[in-house]
Order: C-alpha cells, then sequence, then structure tokens
C-alpha cells in the first residue's frame, strides 16, 4: 500500500468514525429535544388532556340531550293518542246530550200520552208504581250516562292538559341542553384549533433544530476530515483508534352466543358519515345513533343512549379483549368507570372498532387497543 493510499484510507477511517459519532448521540437519526421542545410537548401533552376531557364531556352532555329528546317525543306521542280519545270523548258526549235532549223533548210535546200510556192497562195499583217507576228509572239512567261522559271528557282534559305542560317543561330542557352541548362544542373546536397550533409550534422547533444539527454535524465532520488530512504525514506507526462506545358481572366465556351476523359488513357502508350529535339517521350520527341504527337493520332494537346500551346483552370484562367478536359493543366511562358511560362504538376485528367520535369528524375505524394503553376508559363490551 503506499503512502498516498493510506491516507485515503485514514481519512476514510476519521471521517466514518465522526459519522458513528454523531449517529451514537443521536444527533442525526434520533427527534431532537431542547428545553423549549420539551416545555412546548408539555404544553402539547396538556392541551390534548384537556381537548379530551371536553370531547368526553361533550358526549355526556349530548347524552343528555338525547335522553330528554327521546323523553319529549314519547310526551309528543301520548299528545297525539291523549287528543284523539278527548275528540272521542267529545263526541260520546254529544251523543249522550242529544239523546237527553230529544227524551226530555219527547216527554214535553207527548207528556200527557205518555202518561195515559201509564194508566192503560194497569190490573193493579203495585201495576201503576211499577210502571211510574220504570219511567223515573230511564230518565234517570241517561241523566248518569251523560254524567258519567261529562267526568270522562273531564279526565281525558286533564290528561291533555298535564302532557301539553309536561311537553313545555321538555322542550325548555331540550333547549338548554342543546345550548349546553353546543356552547361545549364551541370550546371544543377553540381547543382543537389551539392543540393544532402547538402541534405546529412544536414541528417548527423540531425542524428548525434539526437543520442546526445537521449544519453542526456537517461542520464537525469537515473538522474531523481536515484534522485526519492535517495528520496524515505522521501517521506511520500510529496505533488504532479506540471507537468502542364498577362493572357488570361478566358472562361465562362459554356461555358467550355468537355475535350477530352482517352487522359489521352494515355498519363500514356509513364510514365517512359526519358527526352529528343527536344524529341517528345517515344523514349524521352520534356514536349511540350509529350503532342503534346499524343494529337496527339486522332487527335488534337498543336504547337511545350508550348509557342505557351498555346494559344491554351479555357483559364481556374490559380484561377480556381476546373474547371480543366482530359485531361487540365496545363502551368508554369517563375515567374507566362503569357507571359514567359516555361513548361506544362496534369491534370490527383486529383491535379495531368503528365508531362516531365526536364533532367535527367523520364515522371511522380507530384502534381499540392504543385507546385502552392510551386513555384507560374502556369499561368491556356487550354481546347481543
Amino acid at each position: 500500500m503506499s503512502l498516498a493510499s493510506g491516507h485515503r484510507v485514514r481519512v476514510i477511517a476519521v471521517v466514518v468514525s465522526a459519522a458513528l459519532t454523531l449517529s451514537s448521540t443521536g444527533v442525526s437519526f434520533a427527534v431532537p429535544s431542547t428545553p423549549e421542545i420539551s416545555e412546548k410537548r408539555a404544553e402539547v401533552s396538556a392541551a390534548q388532556a384537556g381537548l379530551d376531557r371536553m370531547r368526553a364531556e361533550l358526549e355526556v352532555k349530548i347524552e343528555e340531550y338525547n335522553a330528554i329528546t327521546e323523553a319529549l317525543e314519547s310526551t309528543d306521542s301520548q299528545i297525539v293518542e291523549t287528543r284523539a280519545e278527548l275528540e272521542q270523548a267529545t263526541k260520546d258526549l254529544r251523543e249522550s246530550e242529544d239523546r237527553l235532549a230529544e227524551r226530555a223533548s219527547n216527554i214535553y210535546k207527548h207528556g200527557s200520552i205518555g202518561i195515559l200510556d201509564v194508566f192503560l192497562g194497569v190490573r193493579s195499583f203495585d201495576d201503576l208504581i211499577t210502571r211510574v217507576d220504570l219511567l223515573r228509572r230511564i230518565n234517570a239512567s241517561d241523566a248518569d250516562a251523560v254524567a258519567s261522559v261529562r267526568e270522562a271528557r273531564a279526565r281525558v282534559e286533564q290528561t291533555a292538559g298535564a302532557l301539553e305542560q309536561r311537553r313545555a317543561e321538555q322542550a325548555v330542557l331540550q333547549a338548554e341542553a342543546e345550548a349546553r352541548a353546543s356552547a361545549i362544542e364551541d370550546e371544543v373546536v377553540r381547543q382543537e384549533r389551539y392543540v393544532a397550533q402547538l402541534d405546529a409550534d412544536v414541528r417548527r422547533l423540531i425542524a428548525e433544530e434539526e437543520e442546526r444539527e445537521r449544519v453542526r454535524a456537517e461542520q464537525r465532520a469537515r473538522e474531523a476530515a481536515e484534522a485526519a488530512r492535517r495528520a496524515a504525514p505522521a501517521a506511520g506507526s500510529g496505533t488504532p483508534s479506540d471507537s468502542r462506545g364498577p362493572e357488570r358481572p361478566a358472562a361465562d366465556a362459554g356461555s358467550l352466543p355468537a355475535a350477530p351476523g352482517g352487522v359489521v359488513d352494515i355498519a363500514l357502508q356509513y364510514l365517512g358519515v359526519p358527526y352529528v350529535y343527536g344524529g341517528s339517521t345517515p344523514d349524521g350520527f352520534d356514536c349511540s345513533g350509529f350503532v342503534q341504527y346499524v343494529y337496527r337493520q339486522v332487527g335488534v332494537s337498543l336504547p337511545r343512549t350508550s348509557r342505557a346500551q351498555y346494559g344491554v346483552g351479555q357483559h364481556i370484562a374490559a380484561d377480556r379483549v381476546d373474547l371480543l367478536q366482530p359485531g361487540d359493543l365496545v363502551f368508554f366511562g369517563t375515567n374507566g368507570d362503569p357507571s359514567r358511560v359516555h361513548h361506544v362504538g362496534m369491534y370490527v376485528g383486529g383491535g379495531n372498532y368503528i365508531h362516531a367520535p365526536y364533532t367535527g369528524t367523520v364515522v371511522r375505524i380507530n384502534s381499540l387497543i392504543s385507546r385502552i394503553q392510551s386513555n384507560g376508559d374502556y369499561v368491556g363490551a356487550s354481546r347481543l
């Protein structure tokens, strides 16, 4: 080997060694971190945690809105039925009053004939008393019938009035619940923008630091190469360098039925449908409205809210994810509390679930396993 070729080998070796040193310290490959980046990341983490809490709170308010809306719809149905009963009662009263009026008119117009008829053919005094009593009873019966119908109509009117009052109160509660949900929704939107801005700030800081590190690395490599070149003439016998460097009772696994077939395929048809709180149609879904609508397509009726849906079917404990089958409903509660369920989705297999997440998103598939590991709010599943 010539001196020139040996010089080149040693220069290359020094440059490679410098590169290895840089990579071992994480300068070239690790995501850079500075106190400013760490502080900004902490802000992102805190802001994201706040956003998650807001979204959970929004889901709670939306479920409250759904429950009130369901009660209001039930009251509307009762009002329709009561109005029909009131109409029938009014008709019955009118007919009874007409019968009584007709009877009184006949007695007034033909009273003498009626009395004569009573006396004609009387065989004894007792027979006369019997006939007079019969007339009295007929008139009394007509009057009692009218009074009875009037009382029934009054009761129906009272019921109708109470229902109208209840509906007015429920309408106020619905408006208040919608206002609360809308206010939180606005807060969520603002928080999402804040988190997005912080994320952008972190990415910018990282990019700036990566560029500074790239420049520093290139400079250090050039300096190392230049030092090697200057040392080359004296490198005849150099030594090698050192380069080391509360739950529901869980069903028995054997007793669980097979999950309903085809329900996941139906759910997947609605991927991309926008989230709309209070929504339960393909025009827009919230979480419980989505699974309720999908299961209705296979003939299974579910309650309207996720909290009520949690009590349906056979429960699969939160620590038995291995038992899940596509079609099972998976539930989430605040701080992992089963008594505070506020979100539901449908397991689709492979550790994933489909759901309508929150305002501003669409029906989509997410990792159930990742959510369990990051949020800790999974409370178990139901097999229907």
